[in-house]
């Protein structure tokens, strides 16, 4: 091979590697903008439940039920109050699935879904099936679920004021 040769070799192994360099490089700028995204999105996913937990207030009313967890993390629902203005809407109850990690007990995801205070028809709509579900767990059971019921109304109406005035203090009045 002449000299020639191999400078028209060289030139055209140097234009292609150039091509091939400026390929890699844009592709790895497309995945870097891929994976930021993601990330973005993953962190929005992840932060929108957690932040809704932390401007919500427990209602001493109300207990947190635990659900059936895994080795490593156990399911809590509550239901809060959220006075922080969201979507033109404010005062709305939080009704809040947490996992958690067992050992820490430190919140590691969150599910929240808002029901406005003054939304009548779905709370009823809840109150509802949560009293069907308790139907069926006494019939199942074989226990008398008009005890219960009476249990339940009583409470409730014994301890109706403290309820409302604790609403009032935490949603109408709250800190957000």
């Amino acid at each position: 091979m002449s000299d020639c040769d191999n400078l028209i070799n060289k030139e055209l192994f140097l234009e292609k590697f150039e091509k091939l360099s400026l390929k890699v490089e844009q592709l790895t700028k497309e995945i870097s903008l891929m994976k930021n995204k993601l990330e973005k999105s993953n962190k929005i996913n992840r932060s929108f439940g957690l932040d809704a937990i932390r401007k919500s207030q427990p209602l001493n009313f109300t207990r947190e039920i635990n659900g059936i967890g895994s080795p490593s993390k156990r399911y809590i629902f509550s239901i809060r109050s959220v006075s922080e203005s969201w979507k033109g809407r404010k005062n709305d109850y939080l009704l809040a699935i947490r996992q958690q990690d067992k050992e820490t007990q430190k919140d590691l995801k969150a599910l929240g879904i808002r029901i406005p205070i003054d939304d009548i028809k779905n709370i009823e709509t809840l109150a509802r099936e949560v009293i069907s579900l308790l139907y069926v767990s006494c019939d199942l059971k074989g226990l008398e679920i008009n005890e219960i019921l009476r249990d339940i109304l009583t409470q409730i109406n014994d301890n109706g004021h403290e309820m409302v005035q604790e609403v009032k203090r935490k949603m109408i009045s709250g800190p957000y």
